[in-house]
């Protein structure tokens, strides 16, 4: 087992309102007035008049390298304090982010700025987009079964406002511009020690699903791809994938904040009573879609439930990630 002894979550300083967001993505969606939109508040680490430019990939990550390790660092101090931890006691650092491209990686700017050993053990994961933050615990769980005595450190950080790009008129970067945020969070992880315990992770992919999410990287930057057809292909096929990996019964779930289709989705293929998924609908609404990091935000709420949950997050593959969960008592 791994127990999360810890969970440490940042945000920019910029906040984006609902009505704000609809205003100003209005002007280059002009039919953006009359549809039907969800009510989220985001943050970005670029204040409003700005986010939304045009930018070259050069200046993107140049505010990426700038802004990322400095959210990171915010999150992992947190998680550190939370846990009783202290920087020089982590044996494998885990660093996820999927919305820039940082050589040396994340891990080592942490390293030097934190004061981790020098011999500590790094692992960058870059390209699992909202599933990462699952994968990454995962890993960590994975190694404090070999190594029950060690002390796992996970971080994840989007900056996903630097994705936008206001030449693209698709509905898929409209999507994208409405839903997604940025933020940090960070988690220490042992093999001992109380709190909530994870006892299990899976991975499932769809089959022929690679084209339904992701993005692709033109010259104008990223581009995200959000396929219309993903909640149905969640709410047919999430069912069987969680019967070959784990059957229950859960007291609770936690789901990455994808966003109300992807719940609605989760809650039909899982026949879920009403309110099942409040905590992940809320944590949405509160910061929106936070990619990696979004599933740990979730998890924070959950630090000290009691019972048997499941934690879900989804990514590019289609990829699904299943982590069990025991809170203290249960």
């Amino acid at each position: 087992m791994a127990t999360l002894l810890g969970i440490g979550t940042a945000l920019p300083d910029f906040r984006l309102t609902p009505d704000e967001g609809r205003k100003i993505l209005g002007a280059h969606w002009t039919h953006l007035g009359a549809a039907r939109v969800e009510p989220v508040t985001r943050y970005t680490i670029l204040p409003l008049d700005e986010v939304f430019q045009q930018r070259s990939i050069t200046e993107r990550m140049r505010l990426y390298d700038r802004e990322a390790p400095r959210l990171a660092e915010m999150a992992v101090e947190q998680a550190l304090r939370e846990s009783g931890t202290s920087a020089a006691q982590v044996d494998l650092l885990i660093s996820v982010s999927c919305t820039g491209y940082m050589v040396p990686s994340l891990d080592v700017r942490l390293a030097n700025r934190m004061g981790f050993r020098p011999d500590i053990l790094r692992l960058p994961i870059t390209e699992l987009g909202c599933s990462g933050g699952g994968a990454a615990i995962a890993a960590g769980y994975r190694h404090l079964l070999s190594f029950p005595d060690a002390v796992v450190l996970v971080v994840c950080v989007e900056l996903c406002s630097l994705t936008f790009n206001p030449d693209d008129l698709s509905l898929d970067n409209l999507t994208a511009s409405l839903v997604f945020g940025d933020g940090a969070a960070a988690v220490v992880m042992a093999g001992n020690g109380s709190g909530l315990q994870v006892t299990a992770a899976g991975s499932r992919l769809i089959p022929d699903s690679e084209g339904v999410l992701g993005f692709q990287l033109r010259d104008a930057g990223f581009h995200p791809v959000l396929d219309r057809t993903l909640p149905r292909m969640l709410a047919t096929e999430l069912r069987g994938l969680l019967e070959s990996y784990d059957q229950g019964p859960f007291s609770f779930h936690a789901v990455h904040a994808g966003g109300p289709r992807i719940f609605d989705a989760v809650e039909s293929a899982l026949g879920m009573p009403g309110g099942a998924l409040t905590v992940s609908r809320e944590t949405f609404r509160q910061y929106g879609n936070l990619s990696s990091a979004s599933l740990l935000f979730v998890l924070a709420a959950f630090i000290k439930r009691r019972g048997r949950g499941l934690a879900i997050a989804f990514g590019p593959g289609v990829s699904v990630e299943f982590l069990s969960l025991k809170g203290g008592g249960g």
